[in-house]
């Protein structure tokens, strides 16, 4: 193994202990910490495609489209009727105080990490979702379901490389506490799901990007004060 690669690696394992420490050091505006983290997340994803053009890396090239057509055609459904939902919840929460609540409730049962990663205000949001989101959907799907899923399953198997690749993205989110290192799992474990059934790494950022967009501004909207 090339010692570009073995940097790569140790950069993976060990990125979560250095966000816990960066955590510490917060600055004051949620957009600057969108910054930091977009920078953070950008300087691993950049190095993992430095080293890939390298040619140092022992994986395969992403297949950036479906192979068949009609995966493209379903994947374009899904996020249109995902985008529809998303409007669907907007509006349970403009018409119902319940709903509203109830979003509320469920984004503090998160924890206080979680409320102060979510946007508060318009300039917020525009970050996080232009920032934030997109650089975690193209980041972590080229580093988890691209490299790392390939990487363990040349070693150990397909079952492990979803497990593996999995588990590490969960522990990527541990400065969110443990409850969300296993939910965030969880999620990766689907979106290797996405990868791997519809044969596109372009598929899998797509639904990342969204899923990230949906969680901000269903954030905003639910906790923004009412006239």
């Amino acid at each position: 193994m090339h010692a570009l690669e073995i940097a790569l690696l140790l950069i993976v394992l060990l990125f979560p202990l250095a966000d816990i420490i960066l955590e510490k050091y917060k600055f004051e505006t949620k957009s600057a910490e969108y910054i930091k983290s977009a920078t953070m997340l950008w300087m691993v994803a950049l190095f993992l495609l430095f080293c890939f053009f390298k040619g140092v890396l022992n994986v395969s090239p992403p297949h950036y489209l479906p192979a068949q057509e009609w995966k493209s055609y379903l994947a374009i459904f899904i996020f249109i009727v995902f985008i529809g939902y998303l409007k669907f919840v907007l509006w349970s929460i403009h018409k119902n105080e319940d709903v509203r609540l109830h979003v509320v409730k469920s984004f503090e049962d998160g924890g206080g990490a979680l409320s102060d990663l979510l946007p508060d205000s318009r300039t917020e949001l525009l970050l996080f979702t232009l920032l934030v989101s997109v650089t975690a959907g193209v980041c972590e799907e080229l580093i988890f379901r691209w490299y790392l899923y390939d990487f363990i399953e040349q070693q150990a198997g397909w079952i492990a490389a979803i497990i593996g690749s999995s588990l590490i993205f969960g522990l990527w989110h541990l400065y969110l506490g443990w409850k969300y290192v296993i939910k965030t799992a969880f999620v990766g474990v689907v979106f290797c799901g996405i990868y791997l059934y519809f044969e596109s790494i372009l598929v899998a950022i797509i639904a990342h990007i969204l899923m990230d967009v949906y969680s901000g501004v269903l954030a905003y909207v639910a906790k923004k004060p009412r006239a």
